[in-house]
């Protein structure tokens, strides 16, 4: 009820004023998703989070195949670089956790526009500016409790998200990303991504093959049997434990704009306790469970409510694929 009151006071906020947009909230979603897969750029970001902030800069080129390349590289605090293509990690600098919290903060994921009208209400607010660039503004009110609501400030130029807003019940912040400065990639100037810019430097370390095993070759069949209507698996992978010999199963899920992994870790010793918490817009739960005798640490990470977090974890099981119920 909070949410929708919420919500309701923005679109009578929006009325009183006046403003209206040019498009349809239904036209930007489409701009939005084919601007996934074809729009290069490069630019600079903020990350703010519970009130601590880190800059970021961003580089994205689309080949004529098709293929996206992206790096990205942390100006500020703990320096480390990740490079992906297609969506999976190809190098990284630094640890395995910057892998989690570089990706975290990326506002849209690959989506389906009809599933995503399913899961949110899509409301055009109005028009605003960022990074200089003009922006037509659109709040994703979640239909269910298993989400946060979401406002995307677009590019009107390109439909890429210049500024993304993490909102709880009550409309308070919980995460802002933002453009800084913002250039983007078309015909003429492609030779911007494809210079020195998308390759990985020197500290950037390959991620192996093992590290990051196929789906097919994977030699534990764990997986949760219960996500959020509208999520789905998007990558899953192996990689070795930075505190012990053993692997760690990594899944993650997304609805396009919302996204958490599911981490399972053998544990070596029956005294390993499981626990929960809320970092900012973050909810972390972790429990131990005994899987064919082998004590099992499941851990959930992800800006989702800490309750659908729980409920994840919970439903931990052997062999069974995730229902939508």
């Amino acid at each position: 009820m909070r949410l929708k009151a919420f919500c309701s006071g923005i679109v009578l906020f929006v009325a009183l004023t006046g403003v209206v947009a040019a498009q349809p909230a239904s036209q930007w979603l489409q701009r939005l998703q084919e601007a996934q897969d074809t729009q290069g750029y490069q630019g600079s970001f903020v990350y703010e989070r519970k009130g601590a902030f880190s800059t970021h800069q961003v580089w994205r080129n689309v080949s004529a195949e098709k293929a996206i390349v992206e790096r990205f590289l942390q100006l500020s605090g703990p320096a480390h670089e990740v490079m992906r293509v297609d969506g999976r990690v190809t190098c990284l600098s630094g640890t395995m956790t910057d892998i989690v919290s570089s990706m975290d903060l990326w506002p849209v994921q690959a989506f389906t526009l009809k599933a995503l009208e399913e899961r949110y209400e899509v409301r055009q607010l109005g028009q605003s500016r960022v990074a200089g660039r003009d922006t037509i503004v659109l709040l994703f009110a979640p239909r269910d409790q298993h989400r946060y609501p979401v406002e995307l400030h677009i590019d009107e130029a390109t439909a890429i998200p210049l500024k993304t807003l993490l909102l709880n019940e009550q409309g308070e912040l919980l995460e802002r990303f933002q453009f800084v400065q913002f250039q983007p990639v078309n015909d003429n100037n492609l030779q911007i991504v494809n210079g020195p810019q998308v390759i990985a430097s020197a500290d950037c370390y390959a991620v192996s093959a093992v590290a990051m095993k196929p789906d097919a070759e994977l030699d534990m069949d764990w997986t949760v049997s219960w996500v959020p209507p509208g999520f789905s698996l998007t990558n899953s992978h192996y990689r070795p434990s930075e505190d012990s010999e053993n692997n760690v199963l990594t899944q993650v899920y997304s609805d396009g704009l919302a996204h958490f992994s599911v981490f399972f870790e053998p544990v070596d010793h029956l005294t390993a306790e499981g626990g929960r918490r809320l970092l900012g817009p973050t909810s972390v739960v972790s429990r131990r469970v005994i899987v064919d005798q082998q004590p099992v640490m499941v851990t959930v990470v992800g800006e989702i409510p800490l309750g659908t977090a729980e409920r994840i974890a919970v439903s931990m099981q052997t062999g069974q694929e995730p229902s939508d119920d």
